[in-house]
């Protein structure tokens, strides 16, 4: 390397990581609350968490709080901890914080007032159950109507066990089981394997687990009555597959009454049933379900449960919907708060949950931003705001909102609406439109900003799933390559959320092909202007990404891929999600009766295969890996530069350690995509002078 290659790119080098830590600066929203007054319930305050990151640590998300008051003043961001989860206890102005401490590995649930913290409840201590659950998909933290008690999800205490060759056990241990296997939910969930829900009393301090089903997982606890919990119960009568990003596992939902220790299941089996949201006053419960397997994510129908003793429940409206339920969405006993996720963005719906009648709440007022809902009390929502700009006059990712749903014109905007929209805008982005072979769908084009340097090139970044979708929610990703010249093409493809249920179907059995030819027509519409067209995408944008390089390989001159899914035939073995081969493949899949694949079957897949275009690539390829990958194993994309390099085309590939499917830990985060840039301004010759 000469002189003037090495410091062209250590200029680059220094260009990028100078741009990433100002993106890790803005704060990232984690959650707000609505606060009420110490002497008038009606005198709001608003606290909201936020996180900001520090790429140059190791485990540098720091967090901090600020509070909003109703006449629009914000006070300063205040340091604090925030590992697992937090619940407010409106009925005694207070806050409890669940979560695990790594270092002496307690586990314990802290109990908060405005004066500090009260009491620490040392759940380890107690001896009854596992490391409490803090992920995102199983679990909990609700507290009773009266605020007396509490309940969450945990992992059930484990039989000890020695070796054989012990000298002796202990009371309570058993010889030989020190290597049992415990089957897991997969990649991320590696440590949830037999849940227990615990209910702990505030005031006496004592903690009962609740007797449930041998045959069920339970997760996602909430109180639906003064003794009454509802849950989500997966079956594991089947066998357990990855269950992170996938909302079609089989289960029901249960309820359980303290007082007779009864347990009732309420919906059919061979259902998936996602996000029980009780109404306290009503017992009603509200929560998402539709018929088990096929496409991982998917349209479903929003159902009530009536909680009056009847154990019936109804569909709303008969329509399918997708999107999510808060915890406490009930508005009043008639109608619901959805965020609903349309197009290329998300919007606020209020559903009326007897004549199924749909609202679009703050229709128009934010144009193509995304909302989402922080916390709700009734009618009283606190709101967010992104888009693919952020605030820079806040410094923050997010912006904060406040309404009560009867009164509608009486909102308030936490940020100052004239110095935001004044501001330099750091990105251009536009809503695009397409049709091929008369299916329309959409794609978002960023753009660099005012200001920033323009390198003509555009890089196609299809995404994951495949049944997934792209918001005009902020990304740090595309709003650094902005930053740093590049205009990026989100496209959201055939099969993408967000198109109509239909669409979610068509593309089971045409991945490797419809999805491909949507994602190149995009590019070929967009590439006009351009000097260079470059293609990176992860998991199954991977996928996308490495067909575009076979598929096209004139085309697109550099890619870069994140875990990409390569040869479905030989991962349909190793995969924590088995059925997404044969589903995307369009195979039949049981749960029940997993398949042992047939010489057909493994045809099929490789047929659908980016692998089977390996001898057309041209184009240099970037690989970036998590070594812990339980999703698409590490076997995949190794393979795959090891295939690449023998036939004598550029090859680099990263592996992380410590990182698992999404790359997103601190560290990786920023040296995957300081890596992505680097490797686009390389191979295509571009200079950032």
């Amino acid at each position: 390397m000469s002189s003037e290659t090495k410091d062209g790119e250590e200029k680059d080098i220094l260009k990028a990581t100078q741009v990433y830590k100002r993106t890790a600066n803005l704060l990232d929203l984690c959650g707000g609350w609505i606060l009420p007054g110490q002497e008038n319930n009606e005198d709001l305050t608003f606290r909201t968490l936020w996180k900001q990151t520090d790429p140059a640590v190791k485990e540098s998300q720091d967090y901090v709080y600020k509070d909003y008051t109703q006449d629009g003043k914000c006070g300063p961001a205040v340091p604090t901890s925030k590992h697992g989860l937090i619940c407010q206890i409106r009925e005694k102005m207070s806050y409890l914080h669940l979560y695990n401490h790594s270092e002496d590995k307690k586990f314990c649930l802290d109990l908060w007032s405005y004066n500090g913290l009260v009491r620490r409840y040392d759940l380890s201590g107690k001896d009854l159950h596992g490391p409490v659950y803090t992920d995102t998909e199983f679990s909990s933290l609700s507290v009773s109507q009266d605020g007396s008690k509490v309940v969450y999800v945990a992992e059930k205490k484990k039989e000890k066990s020695v070796s054989f060759f012990a000298e002796k056990a202990k009371p309570g241990e058993t010889r030989g089981g020190v290597y049992d296997y415990a089957e897991s939910w997969g990649e991320q969930l590696e440590k949830c394997c037999e849940s227990v829900i615990c209910v702990l009393d505030l005031d006496s301090g004592e903690l009962t687990l609740l007797d449930t089903l041998s045959e069920v997982f339970c997760a996602k606890p909430a109180w639906c009555g003064i003794n009454t919990v509802c849950l989500m119960g997966l079956d594991v009568t089947c066998s357990k597959h990855g269950a992170i990003y996938c909302w079609n596992r089989p289960g029901c939902l249960y309820s359980y009454n303290l007082q007779t220790n009864c347990v009732v299941k309420h919906t059919p089996e061979r259902m998936s049933v996602y996000m029980p949201s009780p109404c306290h006053e009503t017992g009603k419960v509200a929560f998402l379900m539709y018929g088990a397997g096929g496409p991982h994510r998917k349209y479903m129908y929003v159902c009530v449960f009536h909680g009056d003793g009847s154990g019936e429940y109804e569909i709303v409206g008969g329509s399918l919907f997708y999107g999510k339920l808060s915890p406490s969405p009930w508005i009043d006993s008639l109608h619901l708060l959805l965020v609903s996720y349309v197009g290329t963005k998300s919007v606020l719906v209020k559903l009326n949950v007897m004549s199924g009648h749909k609202e679009n709440v703050l229709e128009g007022r934010y144009g193509t931003s995304s909302l989402d809902i922080l916390d709700q009390v009734g009618s009283k929502v606190l709101f967010s705001v992104s888009d693919l700009n952020p605030d820079l006059d806040k410094n923050t990712r997010q912006r904060v909102g406040f309404i009560d749903l009867d009164r509608p014109d009486e909102i308030k905007e936490f940020w100052n609406r004239t110095q935001s929209d004044k501001q330099a805008i750091s990105c251009k982005y536009t809503v695009k439109s397409y049709i091929r072979e008369g299916r329309e769908y959409n794609g978002i084009l960023i753009e660099p900003g005012a200001g920033c340097l323009d390198l003509k090139t555009l890089i196609v970044f299809p995404h994951g799933g495949p049944h997934s979708m792209y918001t005009t929610s902020f990304r740090p990703d595309t709003y650094n390559l902005a930053q740093l010249g590049f205009t990026t093409l989100l496209v959201n493809y055939t099969g993408s959320l967000g198109l109509g249920a239909d669409n979610v179907g068509l593309l089971p059995g045409n991945v490797g092909d419809m999805d491909v030819k949507d994602t190149h027509h995009a590019a070929v519409q967009e590439s006009a202007g351009f000097q260079h067209v470059a293609v990176m995408g992860g998991s199954h944008g991977g996928f996308l990404t490495a067909h575009l390089i076979g598929q096209y390989p004139d085309f697109y001159k550099a890619a870069a891929m994140r875990n990409p899914v390569t040869d479905i035939s030989s991962m349909v073995g190793i995969s924590d999600i088995p059925d997404w081969c044969y589903c995307e493949a369009g195979l039949d899949y049981s749960v029940y009766h997993p398949p042992t694949p047939t010489s057909t079957d493994i045809s099929t897949m490789l047929e659908k295969s980016p692998i089977r275009y390996i001898d057309q690539v041209k184009c240099p390829v970037l690989m970036l890996i998590g070594a812990k990958d339980l999703r698409v194993p590490p076997s995949q994309g190794v393979r795959y530069v090891r295939y690449l390099k023998s036939r004598g085309v550029t090859c680099s590939l990263k592996m992380y350690p410590e990182d698992c499917h999404p790359l997103g830990s601190v560290p990786c985060a920023g040296d995957s995509l300081i890596h992505v840039y680097l490797w686009f301004m390389k191979h295509l010759n571009l200079s950032s002078s």
